[in-house]
């Protein structure tokens, strides 16, 4: 398998989630986290810790963020995993 970037990640899931073609808050701000890690192309440290920091965040306010950072950094441990 190839080592992929943390944006080049970001970018596959985006186009998943885009097909889905689901308009509701959930996949609106799947796309919007999406979106700011494509936007800034963080190294793949800084995108780990940054995933890390908001499912550390007790705020519940967030919970749905941390639920989809939960998911992006899952699938970027797989990713890693299988190299």
């Amino acid at each position: 398998m190839n080592v992929i970037s943390a944006k080049e990640l970001c970018l596959r899931i985006k186009s998943e989630a885009t097909v889905s073609k689901i308009e509701n808050e959930d996949n609106i701000l799947k796309l919007s986290i999406l979106d700011y890690f494509i936007s800034h192309d963080p190294s793949d440290d800084v995108f780990e810790q940054a995933l890390k920091v908001r499912l550390s965040d007790p705020d519940p306010a967030k919970e749905q963020s941390k639920i989809i950072c939960a998911q992006i950094l899952d699938a970027w441990q797989k990713r890693n995993n299988a190299l």
